[in-house]
């Protein structure tokens, strides 16, 4: 081999082992970080939601998955509905016609996912609203983890109810401009008119990359460094010991002073933002609703008003926080390891939006007392976890209870999936086979269920498929197709989908879950007598194992 082609293949062979190197090095501190810090893991998991061609992605309605608590580490459900919102709960679609319905649109300070749903400030809202019970009131919550004004805006639009939304509640965060900025989705055209644009989604490098912890590690690291404010223009500048929001409030003051226009991107983004905002509230009032904005506490009035056009409602809870709580400080009120508002946030939150709501929907004024009563009412039906109220927030007159049962039905994730588990352990199965099968006799509808648990639970456990025959204690009751083969036909599949009302006191899901080891699958009986019923599952034309229960004559079910 001649010598210059030794000499290329050694510098090949060099720059090969450098470059090895330095990617098993980044393996490594990759692999470090999943194990040892894994602070980015929910931020990689892009599987959390869907790519959407108009908002960037959205929530999967008719879905949950799991998500650690910042300061506890347990982890508990995030469930979407059939609206895609984040709450248990369903709305069925008539009633919001004849509700009063509060809409929330926010970030993840709305959307509330580091903590079960029950702790969520509009599932506590919307209790509240509802106490007196001459009106009814609907809370939804349209948070979603990331979103800037812009997104928020559209998915707004796209709500096919938007009609009956007589409330619409704007959560600002102080990154929002940022993030309205960096996505988009709309801008201002030379005569000053607000336009959308179509949204841009992400490349596959991107996506890939997003995916690494490193990635995100490198660009904190970046946004820390004197020079980002270069590669960001939403950065505060060095060594100004400011806000965003104020350095951006500082700079809209200063334009108006100096009776100059907007003059580069970050002035545009702002007036667009300010347009995009009064262009909100002119199609909520164009459809007989209120839009309002509402400011995080841990930003003053002074802080940001600037920002907001004069014309807007503006609500800032810095302010009810610092009326309800002696030497107010927003850190007290958030996760230790986290800058989000923890439950006790949620619940100061949902109080003064109460308080809020009350005179704007012309509601009888409750006392500080029947509300700290109301939550106690509330939080000792739903608690679940390590935290519990303060008690000077909860103390309150004593009176008879309100139906604890029924709180937990409407707000609780099915009771928990340990409070499923408790349920079907303090019961007797109607029947053993692969899997205990119970009889509860009140289900989501308010009829009969028949519950499959199974623990130790594999995923072959729940891939054959379940017979379900229900013998009626009248043939007349089968259709007449039916009639020919004598019973019922209710087999089905087990499905990861959460059901929208919870166990508690004898309330199990309609569909399957999985929880650690543990399975239940629950399954609605038809809602007439039945004589007997056999189940199990079946691979093929072969069952692999059955069961049967034979009802008791008098009482209509298992004696």
């Amino acid at each position: 081999m001649p010598r210059a082609h030794r000499k290329a293949a050694s510098r090949w062979t060099s720059t090969s082992l450098v470059l090895l190197s330095l990617l098993g090095a980044l393996a490594a501190c990759e692999v470090g970080l999943r194990l040892f810090h894994p602070k980015y893991e929910y931020v990689v998991r892009y599987d959390n939601y869907r790519a959407d061609e108009s908002r960037l992605w959205a929530t999967i309605p008719n879905t949950y998955r799991y998500r650690a608590h910042p300061d506890t580490g347990l982890h508990h459900p995030v469930t979407y509905n059939s609206f895609g919102s984040r709450q248990q709960r369903q709305f069925d679609v008539d009633a919001l016609k004849q509700a009063e319905n509060v809409a929330v649109f926010g970030d993840s300070f709305t959307e509330n996912n580091r903590v079960e749903a029950q702790y969520s400030f509009t599932e506590v809202l919307d209790f509240m609203l509802n106490l007196q019970g001459d009106r009814n009131f609907n809370v939804l919550n349209f948070g979603v983890e990331g979103y800037g004004p812009g997104q928020q805006f559209v998915w707004y639009e796209q709500f096919p109810h938007r009609d009956d939304l007589d409330h619409v509640l704007y959560v600002f965060c102080d990154n929002d401009i940022a993030d309205f900025h960096n996505n988009r989705l709309f801008s201002l055209d030379e005569s000053g008119d607000l336009v959308a644009h179509d949204a841009v989604g992400r490349g596959p490098l991107v996506k890939m990359l997003s995916r690494l912890h490193l990635t995100h590690l490198v660009r904190d690291f970046v946004n820390r460094l004197p020079f980002a404010t270069s590669v960001a223009p939403w950065k505060v500048p060095a060594r100004e010991p400011i806000s965003l929001v104020t350095y951006l409030s500082q700079r809209i003051i200063q334009r108006k002073q100096d009776g100059a226009s907007a003059s580069d991107a970050v002035d545009d983004s702002i007036a667009a933002f300010q347009a995009l905002l009064s262009h909100w509230k002119e199609i909520v009032e164009a459809r007989d609703g209120e839009f309002r904005v509402v400011v995080l506490p841990f930003l003053d009035r002074k802080t940001v008003q600037a920002i907001f056009p004069m014309h807007l409602d503006v609500l800032y809870l810095h302010e009810c926080f610092s009326d309800m709580i002696p030497n107010f400080d927003y850190d007290d009120w958030t996760f230790r390891t986290d800058a989000h508002w923890n439950e006790a946030g949620n619940m100061v939150a949902a109080h003064c939006l109460y308080r809020f709501l009350e005179e704007e929907a012309g509601l009888p004024s409750l006392s500080d007392a029947a509300l700290a009563n109301a939550r106690r009412e509330y939080y000792a039906a739903v608690h679940t976890g390590s935290w519990s109220p303060l008690p000077e927030w909860v103390a309150g007159p004593v009176r008879p209870s309100l139906d604890a049962a029924g709180i937990a039905a409407k707000y609780m994730q099915l009771g928990t999936p340990r409070g499923v588990l408790e349920l079907l352990g303090n019961s007797t199965p109607a029947a053993r086979g692969d899997w205990d099968v119970y009889h509860l006799p009140k289900g989501p509808g308010g009829h009969a269920v028949l519950a499959y648990a199974k623990t130790p639970c594999r995923e072959e456990d729940r891939e054959d498929g379940f017979f379900l025959h229900v013998v009626p204690r009248d043939p007349r009751r089968l259709s007449e197709e039916r009639a020919i083969h004598g019973f019922d036909n209710l087999d089905f599949y087990f499905t990861r989908v959460w059901a929208s009302i919870l166990v508690q006191a004898n309330h199990v899901p309609s569909g399957g879950w999985v929880f650690d080891d543990h399975c239940v699958y629950g399954a609605e009986l038809p809602r007439y007598e039945i004589e007997r019923i056999r189940t199990g599952q079946y691979t093929a034309d072969v069952r692999t194992w059955e069961v049967e229960i034979v009802f008791d004559e008098m009482a209509g079910a298992p004696p």
